[in-house]
């Protein structure tokens, strides 16, 4: 019951395209009955990674792959379970574009949205939603079925708190993976979706000059708390030439905070040389536990 060396190599051409995976119908297509699958299958050569979907131990480039290129395998099984119509939505397409600020990928479910006519049973580890998605809201990425960036964030804000979505908005203006103008298309669209209301808001905070989460989580705790900075990654003139950029910058003290610690010792030194009496603040995800603290360390250095 050995393969054809044509049948090898056929189903090793599509793994290999396919993150290491190949399905029961491409299989069956290649000319491997089910017979043949139970024997690779018994000899370890194959794995179920989920029903009818396999892993082709030859096809896998990647022995030990990394959190995202597990997520792209666990991304591309699901479809293959699913069928062609299937794509990546909401949090797990946001990972997809590399949108910060979710939690990292713990290996848990893969969000899937599909049509409304498909009867394939739900694959466990996946979490299926059937809304309307049409042709231009559809991309691919890394060779697999995505919700372009803007429909991304459209599905997402309605499943995860504010600090969340408005840092995923940060990050994807940022980035570059969707303008301004786009962006502030979006609450419109989302107006008849439940959740859609209550999120219409956020889309309003959200600030292209953002460079990471932490930051962007500071600055609406500060915004919250009525002492919101007045420019962020502000340019200070330095004495000795060139600039240091202040992530988050308060005029009057001047205060200055630092989240991720971008400024290095010699642009903190400089800061205080060109503005005597600056007062510099240093936080940590640890503060964003602490919102009420954390406001009252910048209230007391603006004073």
């Amino acid at each position: 019951m050995r393969l054809h060396p044509r049948e090898i190599r056929e189903v090793l051409n599509t793994a290999s395209r396919q993150y290491g995976l190949i399905s029961h119908r491409q299989a069956r297509h290649f000319g491997i009955d089910d017979n043949r699958i139970h024997l690779l299958l018994r000899r370890r050569e194959w794995g179920r990674l989920l029903p009818d979907v396999y892993t082709v131990r030859a096809a896998s480039a990647e022995r030990t792959p990394s959190a995202v290129g597990r997520l792209r395998r666990a991304v591309k099984a699901a479809q293959l379970a699913l069928g062609p119509g299937a794509v990546a939505s909401g949090p797990t397409a946001a990972r997809l574009w590399g949108m910060e600020g979710l939690p990292a990928w713990n290996g848990g479910a893969v969000h899937m949205t599909v049509p409304a006519s498909c009867r394939r049973a739900r694959p466990p580890g996946v979490r299926i939603s059937t809304w309307y998605v049409g042709r231009h809201e559809l991309a691919c990425r890394e060779g697999l079925p995505v919700t372009d960036p803007a429909r991304t964030l459209r599905d997402t804000v309605l499943c995860v708190d504010r600090d969340t979505a408005v840092s995923l908005m940060d990050s994807a203006l940022a980035q570059g993976l969707i303008t301004g103008r786009r962006l502030f298309e979006q609450p419109g669209l989302n107006e008849a979706r439940a959740g859609g209301a209550a999120s219409e808001r956020w889309w309003w905070l959200a600030d292209p000059r953002a460079r990471s989460p932490l930051e962007t989580r500071i600055r609406l705790v500060c915004a919250d708390a009525g002492v919101s900075p007045d420019d962020l990654h502000h340019p200070v003139p330095l004495p000795g030439g060139g600039a240091a950029r202040a992530p988050l910058w308060w005029e009057r003290g001047p205060v200055v905070a630092d989240p991720d610690h971008r400024l290095s010792p010699e642009q903190e030194r400089g800061l205080r040389r060109a503005r005597p009496g600056l007062r510099l603040l240093r936080f940590t995800g640890d503060d964003l536990a602490r919102p009420r603290q954390l406001v009252a360390e910048v209230a007391e250095a603006l004073r």
